[in-house]
Protein backbone atom coordinates (compact mmCIF):
# COMPACT_ATOMS: atom_id res chain seq x y z
CA UNK A 1 0.00 0.00 0.00
CA UNK A 2 1.45 3.35 -1.04
CA UNK A 3 -0.38 5.49 1.49
CA UNK A 4 -1.18 4.73 5.08
CA UNK A 5 -3.37 7.47 6.47
CA UNK A 6 -5.12 6.03 9.52
CA UNK A 7 -8.89 6.06 9.63
CA UNK A 8 -9.28 7.13 13.24
CA UNK A 9 -10.64 10.50 12.11
CA UNK A 10 -13.11 8.88 9.70
CA UNK A 11 -14.48 6.60 12.42
CA UNK A 12 -14.58 9.53 14.87
CA UNK A 13 -16.76 11.53 12.50
CA UNK A 14 -18.94 8.53 11.75
CA UNK A 15 -19.62 8.08 15.47
CA UNK A 16 -20.43 11.79 15.78
CA UNK A 17 -22.92 11.93 12.93
CA UNK A 18 -24.47 8.64 14.11
CA UNK A 19 -25.55 10.42 17.30
CA UNK A 20 -27.77 12.68 15.16
CA UNK A 21 -31.12 11.36 13.85
CA UNK A 22 -31.01 11.67 10.06
CA UNK A 23 -33.99 9.88 8.64
CA UNK A 24 -34.87 11.04 5.13
CA UNK A 25 -36.87 14.25 5.49
CA UNK A 26 -35.46 14.86 8.98
CA UNK A 27 -32.02 16.24 8.08
CA UNK A 28 -32.17 19.65 9.74
CA UNK A 29 -29.92 18.71 12.69
CA UNK A 30 -27.32 16.84 10.64
CA UNK A 31 -27.28 19.80 8.24
CA UNK A 32 -26.65 22.11 11.20
CA UNK A 33 -23.78 19.85 12.28
CA UNK A 34 -22.18 20.10 8.81
CA UNK A 35 -22.56 23.88 8.84
CA UNK A 36 -20.96 24.16 12.28
CA UNK A 37 -18.12 21.94 11.08
CA UNK A 38 -17.42 24.45 8.29
CA UNK A 39 -17.75 27.49 10.57
CA UNK A 40 -15.36 26.04 13.15
CA UNK A 41 -12.70 25.61 10.44
CA UNK A 42 -13.32 28.92 8.65
CA UNK A 43 -14.37 27.09 5.51
CA UNK A 44 -16.72 28.83 3.11
CA UNK A 45 -20.08 27.09 2.82
CA UNK A 46 -23.60 27.55 1.49
CA UNK A 47 -26.81 26.01 2.81
CA UNK A 48 -30.10 26.09 0.93
CA UNK A 49 -33.75 25.91 1.98
CA UNK A 50 -33.74 22.09 1.66
CA UNK A 51 -30.81 21.63 4.11
CA UNK A 52 -28.30 20.75 1.39
CA UNK A 53 -24.82 22.03 2.24
CA UNK A 54 -21.80 22.73 0.02
CA UNK A 55 -18.39 23.32 1.66
CA UNK A 56 -15.43 24.82 -0.19
CA UNK A 57 -11.77 24.23 0.71
CA UNK A 58 -8.76 25.70 -1.09
CA UNK A 59 -6.05 23.50 -2.57
CA UNK A 60 -3.54 22.10 -0.08
CA UNK A 61 0.07 21.39 -1.18
CA UNK A 62 -1.18 20.89 -4.74
CA UNK A 63 -0.44 22.60 -8.04
CA UNK A 64 -3.77 21.46 -9.46
CA UNK A 65 -6.15 24.41 -9.85
CA UNK A 66 -9.11 22.43 -11.16
CA UNK A 67 -11.68 21.76 -8.42
CA UNK A 68 -12.72 18.24 -7.48
CA UNK A 69 -16.24 17.56 -6.22
CA UNK A 70 -16.70 15.15 -3.32
CA UNK A 71 -20.32 14.12 -2.75
CA UNK A 72 -22.38 12.17 -0.21
CA UNK A 73 -25.94 12.24 1.09
CA UNK A 74 -26.79 13.01 4.71
CA UNK A 75 -29.89 10.84 5.17
CA UNK A 76 -30.17 7.12 5.81
CA UNK A 77 -32.64 4.27 5.46
CA UNK A 78 -34.22 3.63 8.87
CA UNK A 79 -35.01 -0.05 9.41
CA UNK A 80 -34.97 -1.90 12.72
CA UNK A 81 -35.48 -5.34 14.19
CA UNK A 82 -39.02 -6.22 15.24
CA UNK A 83 -38.08 -6.13 18.93
CA UNK A 84 -36.20 -2.83 18.74
CA UNK A 85 -37.65 0.20 20.54
CA UNK A 86 -35.38 2.60 18.70
CA UNK A 87 -37.02 5.88 17.66
CA UNK A 88 -35.37 7.19 14.49
CA UNK A 89 -36.97 10.61 14.99
CA UNK A 90 -35.00 11.34 18.15
CA UNK A 91 -32.54 8.53 19.03
CA UNK A 92 -28.94 8.30 17.92
CA UNK A 93 -27.61 4.98 16.65
CA UNK A 94 -25.90 2.52 18.99
CA UNK A 95 -22.69 1.93 17.03
CA UNK A 96 -20.17 -0.72 18.01
CA UNK A 97 -17.22 -2.62 16.56
CA UNK A 98 -17.44 -6.37 16.03
CA UNK A 99 -14.14 -7.72 14.73
CA UNK A 100 -13.55 -6.04 11.36
CA UNK A 101 -17.02 -4.53 11.18
CA UNK A 102 -18.81 -1.40 12.26
CA UNK A 103 -22.38 -2.32 13.25
CA UNK A 104 -25.44 -0.81 14.94
CA UNK A 105 -27.48 -2.61 17.59
CA UNK A 106 -30.97 -3.45 16.33
CA UNK A 107 -31.01 -0.95 13.45
CA UNK A 108 -29.53 -0.06 10.11
CA UNK A 109 -25.98 1.26 10.47
CA UNK A 110 -26.36 4.24 8.16
CA UNK A 111 -22.98 3.54 6.55
CA UNK A 112 -25.02 4.20 3.43
CA UNK A 113 -24.08 7.04 3.21
CA UNK A 114 -22.71 8.13 6.58
CA UNK A 115 -19.33 6.55 5.88
CA UNK A 116 -19.06 8.73 2.79
CA UNK A 117 -19.94 11.81 4.84
CA UNK A 118 -17.30 10.87 7.43
CA UNK A 119 -14.61 10.36 4.78
CA UNK A 120 -15.28 13.81 3.31
CA UNK A 121 -15.24 15.46 6.74
CA UNK A 122 -11.91 13.79 7.59
CA UNK A 123 -10.40 15.06 4.33
CA UNK A 124 -11.75 18.58 4.86
CA UNK A 125 -10.39 18.61 8.41
CA UNK A 126 -6.92 17.34 7.56
CA UNK A 127 -3.93 19.65 7.24
CA UNK A 128 -1.74 16.83 5.90
CA UNK A 129 -3.67 15.49 2.90
CA UNK A 130 -2.57 16.89 -0.47
CA UNK A 131 -5.52 17.86 -2.63
CA UNK A 132 -6.76 20.30 -5.29
CA UNK A 133 -9.57 22.76 -4.48
CA UNK A 134 -12.47 20.79 -2.99
CA UNK A 135 -16.18 21.39 -3.43
CA UNK A 136 -17.93 19.05 -0.98
CA UNK A 137 -21.63 18.45 -1.55
CA UNK A 138 -23.90 17.03 1.17
CA UNK A 139 -27.43 16.33 -0.05
CA UNK A 140 -30.71 15.33 1.63
CA UNK A 141 -33.56 12.88 0.94
CA UNK A 142 -31.49 10.64 -1.33
CA UNK A 143 -33.12 7.48 0.01
CA UNK A 144 -36.67 8.64 -0.77
CA UNK A 145 -37.17 11.33 -3.43
CA UNK A 146 -33.65 12.62 -4.13
CA UNK A 147 -35.18 16.04 -3.54
CA UNK A 148 -31.83 17.42 -2.41
CA UNK A 149 -30.06 16.56 -5.66
CA UNK A 150 -33.06 17.74 -7.66
CA UNK A 151 -33.25 21.15 -5.97
CA UNK A 152 -29.62 21.99 -5.15
CA UNK A 153 -28.13 24.99 -6.91
CA UNK A 154 -24.74 24.05 -8.37
CA UNK A 155 -24.12 27.28 -10.30
CA UNK A 156 -21.33 28.30 -7.88
CA UNK A 157 -19.35 25.12 -8.56
CA UNK A 158 -16.25 25.32 -10.73
CA UNK A 159 -15.44 21.63 -11.03
CA UNK A 160 -17.08 18.94 -13.14
CA UNK A 161 -15.19 15.88 -11.89
CA UNK A 162 -17.13 14.20 -9.07
CA UNK A 163 -16.06 11.48 -6.66
CA UNK A 164 -19.26 10.18 -5.11
CA UNK A 165 -18.83 8.18 -1.90
CA UNK A 166 -22.15 6.35 -2.33
CA UNK A 167 -20.89 2.90 -3.32
CA UNK A 168 -20.82 -0.38 -1.36
CA UNK A 169 -18.07 -2.48 -2.91
CA UNK A 170 -14.33 -1.86 -2.65
CA UNK A 171 -13.63 -3.94 -5.75
CA UNK A 172 -16.00 -1.93 -7.96
CA UNK A 173 -15.82 1.56 -9.45
CA UNK A 174 -19.30 2.69 -10.43
CA UNK A 175 -19.37 4.97 -13.46
CA UNK A 176 -23.07 4.76 -14.22
CA UNK A 177 -26.27 4.11 -12.32
CA UNK A 178 -29.82 2.94 -12.86
CA UNK A 179 -32.89 5.08 -13.08
CA UNK A 180 -35.69 4.25 -10.66
CA UNK A 181 -39.44 4.48 -10.83
CA UNK A 182 -41.44 4.52 -7.61
CA UNK A 183 -44.93 3.28 -8.48
CA UNK A 184 -47.94 3.11 -6.17
CA UNK A 185 -51.30 1.44 -6.77
CA UNK A 186 -54.32 2.38 -4.68
CA UNK A 187 -57.95 1.29 -4.79
CA UNK A 188 -61.04 1.05 -2.64
CA UNK A 189 -61.49 -2.31 -0.97
CA UNK A 190 -64.94 -3.77 -1.62
CA UNK A 191 -66.16 -5.14 1.70
CA UNK A 192 -68.50 -7.75 3.08
CA UNK A 193 -69.48 -9.02 6.53
CA UNK A 194 -68.15 -12.49 7.17
CA UNK A 195 -70.65 -15.33 7.45
CA UNK A 196 -71.07 -17.60 10.46
CA UNK A 197 -68.78 -20.61 10.67
CA UNK A 198 -65.61 -18.72 9.69
CA UNK A 199 -62.54 -18.28 11.88
CA UNK A 200 -60.13 -15.35 11.84
CA UNK A 201 -56.47 -16.39 11.67
CA UNK A 202 -53.15 -14.64 11.13
CA UNK A 203 -50.47 -16.05 8.86
CA UNK A 204 -47.03 -14.58 9.44
CA UNK A 205 -43.89 -14.73 7.32
CA UNK A 206 -40.71 -13.40 8.89
CA UNK A 207 -36.99 -14.08 9.15
CA UNK A 208 -36.34 -13.00 5.57
CA UNK A 209 -33.04 -11.18 5.15
CA UNK A 210 -34.36 -8.17 3.22
CA UNK A 211 -31.81 -5.73 1.88
CA UNK A 212 -31.15 -3.16 -0.81
CA UNK A 213 -33.57 -3.47 -3.72
CA UNK A 214 -30.83 -2.71 -6.24
CA UNK A 215 -27.66 -4.23 -4.82
CA UNK A 216 -29.30 -7.35 -3.32
CA UNK A 217 -32.14 -7.96 -5.77
CA UNK A 218 -30.34 -10.89 -7.45
CA UNK A 219 -29.61 -12.74 -4.21
CA UNK A 220 -31.75 -15.75 -3.13
CA UNK A 221 -33.37 -13.88 -0.24
CA UNK A 222 -37.00 -14.05 -1.33
CA UNK A 223 -39.75 -11.49 -0.87
CA UNK A 224 -42.31 -12.27 1.86
CA UNK A 225 -45.04 -10.26 0.09
CA UNK A 226 -44.69 -12.40 -3.01
CA UNK A 227 -44.45 -15.57 -0.91
CA UNK A 228 -47.61 -14.59 0.98
CA UNK A 229 -49.37 -14.18 -2.36
CA UNK A 230 -48.28 -17.67 -3.36
CA UNK A 231 -49.47 -19.11 -0.04
CA UNK A 232 -52.89 -17.47 -0.40
CA UNK A 233 -53.13 -18.72 -3.98
CA UNK A 234 -52.51 -22.24 -2.73
CA UNK A 235 -55.02 -21.89 0.11
CA UNK A 236 -57.82 -20.63 -2.11
CA UNK A 237 -57.63 -23.73 -4.33
CA UNK A 238 -59.58 -25.79 -1.80
CA UNK A 239 -60.92 -23.12 0.56
CA UNK A 240 -63.10 -20.03 0.44
CA UNK A 241 -60.97 -17.35 2.09
CA UNK A 242 -61.53 -13.66 2.79
CA UNK A 243 -58.70 -11.19 3.45
CA UNK A 244 -59.25 -8.84 6.37
CA UNK A 245 -55.77 -7.32 6.60
CA UNK A 246 -52.59 -7.90 4.61
CA UNK A 247 -49.56 -5.83 5.47
CA UNK A 248 -45.83 -5.37 5.08
CA UNK A 249 -45.06 -1.76 5.97
CA UNK A 250 -41.51 -1.27 4.77
CA UNK A 251 -40.20 0.97 1.99
CA UNK A 252 -40.49 0.58 -1.76
CA UNK A 253 -36.70 0.61 -2.21
CA UNK A 254 -36.11 -2.03 0.48
CA UNK A 255 -36.61 -5.77 0.05
CA UNK A 256 -39.12 -6.56 2.83
CA UNK A 257 -38.34 -8.89 5.70
CA UNK A 258 -41.82 -9.86 6.89
CA UNK A 259 -45.46 -9.96 5.80
CA UNK A 260 -48.66 -10.77 7.72
CA UNK A 261 -52.18 -11.61 6.66
CA UNK A 262 -55.35 -11.73 8.74
CA UNK A 263 -57.95 -13.81 6.92
CA UNK A 264 -61.20 -15.61 7.48
CA UNK A 265 -61.44 -19.29 6.66
CA UNK A 266 -64.05 -21.94 7.36
CA UNK A 267 -63.46 -23.25 10.85
CA UNK A 268 -63.37 -26.91 9.85
CA UNK A 269 -60.61 -26.21 7.29
CA UNK A 270 -58.05 -24.99 9.82
CA UNK A 271 -56.09 -28.25 9.89
CA UNK A 272 -55.84 -28.16 6.09
CA UNK A 273 -54.31 -24.69 6.34
CA UNK A 274 -51.70 -25.89 8.84
CA UNK A 275 -50.78 -28.82 6.60
CA UNK A 276 -50.45 -26.50 3.60
CA UNK A 277 -48.14 -24.13 5.51
CA UNK A 278 -45.94 -26.98 6.74
CA UNK A 279 -45.42 -28.25 3.20
CA UNK A 280 -44.87 -24.74 1.90
CA UNK A 281 -42.14 -24.01 4.44
CA UNK A 282 -40.25 -27.16 3.42
CA UNK A 283 -40.35 -26.05 -0.21
CA UNK A 284 -39.52 -22.44 0.67
CA UNK A 285 -36.41 -23.40 2.61
CA UNK A 286 -35.01 -25.02 -0.52
CA UNK A 287 -35.50 -21.85 -2.61
CA UNK A 288 -34.58 -19.17 -0.05
CA UNK A 289 -31.00 -19.95 0.92
CA UNK A 290 -29.71 -16.47 1.86
CA UNK A 291 -31.82 -15.96 4.97
CA UNK A 292 -31.82 -15.30 8.69
CA UNK A 293 -34.27 -17.60 10.50
CA UNK A 294 -37.15 -18.18 8.11
CA UNK A 295 -40.41 -18.62 9.97
CA UNK A 296 -44.02 -19.26 8.96
CA UNK A 297 -46.61 -18.97 11.72
CA UNK A 298 -50.35 -19.35 12.09
CA UNK A 299 -52.35 -17.95 14.98
CA UNK A 300 -56.04 -18.14 15.74
CA UNK A 301 -57.46 -14.77 16.72
CA UNK A 302 -59.97 -14.07 19.48
CA UNK A 303 -63.60 -14.80 18.72
CA UNK A 304 -64.51 -11.52 20.39
CA UNK A 305 -63.33 -9.43 17.42
CA UNK A 306 -66.37 -7.24 16.87
CA UNK A 307 -65.51 -5.92 13.43
CA UNK A 308 -66.53 -8.70 11.04
CA UNK A 309 -65.80 -6.74 7.86
CA UNK A 310 -63.30 -8.00 5.30
CA UNK A 311 -62.60 -7.85 1.58
CA UNK A 312 -65.35 -9.60 -0.34
CA UNK A 313 -64.63 -12.78 -2.25
CA UNK A 314 -64.03 -11.10 -5.63
CA UNK A 315 -61.70 -8.49 -4.14
CA UNK A 316 -59.80 -11.16 -2.20
CA UNK A 317 -59.34 -13.19 -5.38
CA UNK A 318 -58.20 -10.10 -7.30
CA UNK A 319 -55.68 -9.14 -4.61
CA UNK A 320 -54.17 -12.63 -4.69
CA UNK A 321 -54.06 -12.56 -8.49
CA UNK A 322 -52.35 -9.14 -8.54
CA UNK A 323 -49.62 -10.17 -6.08
CA UNK A 324 -48.93 -13.30 -8.11
CA UNK A 325 -48.78 -11.26 -11.32
CA UNK A 326 -45.85 -9.04 -10.28
CA UNK A 327 -42.59 -10.12 -11.99
CA UNK A 328 -40.74 -9.47 -8.74
CA UNK A 329 -36.94 -9.65 -8.72
CA UNK A 330 -34.50 -9.50 -11.61
CA UNK A 331 -36.27 -8.99 -14.94
CA UNK A 332 -33.29 -8.65 -17.30
CA UNK A 333 -29.52 -9.19 -16.97
CA UNK A 334 -26.35 -8.53 -18.95
CA UNK A 335 -24.03 -11.25 -20.26
CA UNK A 336 -22.38 -11.48 -16.83
CA UNK A 337 -25.73 -12.03 -15.10
CA UNK A 338 -25.67 -8.55 -13.51
CA UNK A 339 -29.19 -7.14 -13.13
CA UNK A 340 -30.10 -4.40 -15.58
CA UNK A 341 -33.87 -4.19 -15.00
CA UNK A 342 -35.63 -5.30 -11.82
CA UNK A 343 -38.80 -4.86 -9.81
CA UNK A 344 -39.19 -4.90 -6.02
CA UNK A 345 -42.58 -5.06 -4.31
CA UNK A 346 -41.69 -3.33 -1.05
CA UNK A 347 -44.94 -2.30 0.64
CA UNK A 348 -48.47 -3.68 0.80
CA UNK A 349 -51.39 -2.69 2.98
CA UNK A 350 -54.83 -4.19 2.51
CA UNK A 351 -57.50 -3.38 5.04
CA UNK A 352 -61.20 -2.55 5.00
CA UNK A 353 -61.78 0.37 2.62
CA UNK A 354 -58.18 0.52 1.28
CA UNK A 355 -55.79 -1.35 -0.99
CA UNK A 356 -52.24 -0.01 -1.34
CA UNK A 357 -49.23 -1.57 -3.11
CA UNK A 358 -45.89 0.22 -3.51
CA UNK A 359 -42.98 -1.01 -5.59
CA UNK A 360 -39.88 0.23 -7.38
CA UNK A 361 -38.44 -0.50 -10.80
CA UNK A 362 -34.73 -0.01 -11.41
CA UNK A 363 -33.39 0.16 -14.94
CA UNK A 364 -30.12 0.48 -16.81
CA UNK A 365 -31.89 -0.30 -20.09
CA UNK A 366 -34.82 1.90 -21.06
CA UNK A 367 -36.19 -0.31 -23.82
CA UNK A 368 -36.44 -3.33 -21.48
CA UNK A 369 -37.98 -1.16 -18.76
CA UNK A 370 -40.69 -0.10 -21.24
CA UNK A 371 -41.42 -3.77 -21.94
CA UNK A 372 -41.83 -4.40 -18.19
CA UNK A 373 -44.14 -1.40 -17.80
CA UNK A 374 -46.29 -2.65 -20.68
CA UNK A 375 -46.48 -6.07 -19.02
CA UNK A 376 -47.71 -4.46 -15.81
CA UNK A 377 -50.27 -2.41 -17.72
CA UNK A 378 -51.60 -5.45 -19.58
CA UNK A 379 -51.72 -7.79 -16.59
CA UNK A 380 -52.73 -5.42 -13.80
CA UNK A 381 -53.87 -1.96 -14.85
CA UNK A 382 -56.07 -3.10 -17.74
CA UNK A 383 -57.77 -5.76 -15.60
CA UNK A 384 -58.20 -4.11 -12.21
CA UNK A 385 -59.47 -0.65 -11.34
CA UNK A 386 -56.54 0.82 -9.42
CA UNK A 387 -55.24 4.38 -9.28
CA UNK A 388 -51.57 4.67 -10.17
CA UNK A 389 -49.02 7.32 -9.21
CA UNK A 390 -45.39 7.44 -10.30
CA UNK A 391 -42.16 9.23 -9.41
CA UNK A 392 -38.98 8.87 -11.42
CA UNK A 393 -35.34 9.23 -10.41
CA UNK A 394 -32.89 9.81 -13.25
CA UNK A 395 -30.11 7.42 -14.15
CA UNK A 396 -26.65 8.28 -15.46
CA UNK A 397 -24.38 6.89 -18.16
CA UNK A 398 -20.98 8.09 -19.36
CA UNK A 399 -21.41 8.95 -23.01
CA UNK A 400 -17.75 9.34 -23.94
CA UNK A 401 -14.31 8.11 -22.79
CA UNK A 402 -13.07 9.74 -19.61
CA UNK A 403 -9.45 10.54 -18.77
CA UNK A 404 -10.55 11.08 -15.17
CA UNK A 405 -11.98 7.55 -14.87
CA UNK A 406 -8.93 6.10 -16.61
CA UNK A 407 -6.72 7.84 -14.06
CA UNK A 408 -8.83 6.48 -11.17
CA UNK A 409 -8.48 2.98 -12.64
CA UNK A 410 -4.70 3.34 -13.02
CA UNK A 411 -4.33 4.58 -9.44
CA UNK A 412 -6.51 1.70 -8.22
CA UNK A 413 -4.19 -0.80 -9.94
CA UNK A 414 -1.19 0.97 -8.42
CA UNK A 415 -2.75 0.99 -4.94
CA UNK A 416 -4.26 -2.52 -4.89
CA UNK A 417 -2.15 -4.35 -7.50
CA UNK A 418 -5.30 -5.63 -9.19
CA UNK A 419 -7.93 -4.52 -11.72
CA UNK A 420 -11.18 -3.01 -10.43
CA UNK A 421 -14.55 -3.84 -11.92
CA UNK A 422 -15.75 -0.70 -13.73
CA UNK A 423 -19.51 -1.04 -14.05
CA UNK A 424 -22.84 0.69 -14.44
CA UNK A 425 -24.41 -0.22 -11.11
CA UNK A 426 -28.01 -1.32 -10.69
CA UNK A 427 -28.54 1.33 -8.05
CA UNK A 428 -30.06 4.76 -8.45
CA UNK A 429 -27.55 7.43 -7.45
CA UNK A 430 -27.84 11.21 -7.52
CA UNK A 431 -25.55 11.41 -10.55
CA UNK A 432 -28.55 11.52 -12.88
CA UNK A 433 -29.69 14.83 -11.40
CA UNK A 434 -26.18 16.28 -11.10
CA UNK A 435 -25.59 15.49 -14.79
CA UNK A 436 -28.53 17.77 -15.61
CA UNK A 437 -26.93 20.63 -13.65
CA UNK A 438 -23.17 20.28 -14.14
CA UNK A 439 -22.02 20.51 -17.78
CA UNK A 440 -20.02 17.48 -18.95
CA UNK A 441 -20.13 15.85 -15.52
CA UNK A 442 -17.36 13.28 -15.06
CA UNK A 443 -18.61 10.92 -12.35
CA UNK A 444 -17.26 7.97 -10.41
CA UNK A 445 -18.56 6.34 -7.19
CA UNK A 446 -16.05 4.82 -4.75
CA UNK A 447 -16.59 3.32 -1.27
CA UNK A 448 -15.55 0.53 1.10
CA UNK A 449 -17.39 -2.76 1.51
CA UNK A 450 -20.82 -2.18 3.04
CA UNK A 451 -22.85 -5.35 3.47
CA UNK A 452 -26.63 -5.78 3.80
CA UNK A 453 -27.39 -2.07 3.47
CA UNK A 454 -31.01 -1.05 4.13
CA UNK A 455 -31.38 -3.78 6.76
CA UNK A 456 -30.53 -4.13 10.49
CA UNK A 457 -27.71 -6.46 9.41
CA UNK A 458 -25.91 -3.58 7.70
CA UNK A 459 -22.19 -3.48 8.46
CA UNK A 460 -19.06 -1.80 7.11
CA UNK A 461 -15.64 -3.42 6.89
CA UNK A 462 -13.06 -1.36 8.79
CA UNK A 463 -10.08 -2.79 6.90
CA UNK A 464 -11.81 -2.03 3.60
CA UNK A 465 -12.58 1.49 4.83
CA UNK A 466 -8.89 2.10 5.52
CA UNK A 467 -7.85 0.85 2.07
CA UNK A 468 -10.46 2.93 0.26
CA UNK A 469 -9.74 6.05 2.32
CA UNK A 470 -6.08 5.85 1.32
CA UNK A 471 -7.06 5.19 -2.30
CA UNK A 472 -9.15 8.35 -2.40
CA UNK A 473 -6.34 10.35 -0.78
CA UNK A 474 -3.96 9.08 -3.47
CA UNK A 475 -6.38 10.13 -6.22
CA UNK A 476 -6.54 13.63 -4.73
CA UNK A 477 -2.75 13.82 -4.63
CA UNK A 478 -2.33 12.74 -8.26
CA UNK A 479 -4.99 14.96 -9.82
Amino acid sequence: MNYNFKIDEVIKYFYEISKIPRKSGNEEKISEYIQKFAKDRNLKYVKDDYNNVIIFKDAQNSNCTESIILQSHLDMVCEKEITSKHNFEKDGLDIYIDGDYLKARGTTLGADNGIGVAIILAILDSKEITHPPIEAIFTVAEETTMLGAQKINTSMLKGNKMICLDNMNEKELWTGCASAKIIEYEANCQETNIKEGYKLITIGLDGFKGGHSGKDINKPRGNPIIEMGMILKELQKNNEIYIKNLYSRGKVNVIPRECYCDLYIEEDKLNNVKETLTKYKEELSKRITDTEDLHISINELDYTVKDKTCANLTTTQNIIKIINTFPNGVYYTDQYNNPLVSLNVGVIEIKPKKIYIGFSIRSNRKEIENKLLQELKTNIEDQFKMDRSEKELSGYEHLKPSEFINKCVDIYKEQFNTEPRVIDMHICLEAGFFAQKIPELDFIAIAPDILDAHSPNERCSISSLERVYNYIILILKKL
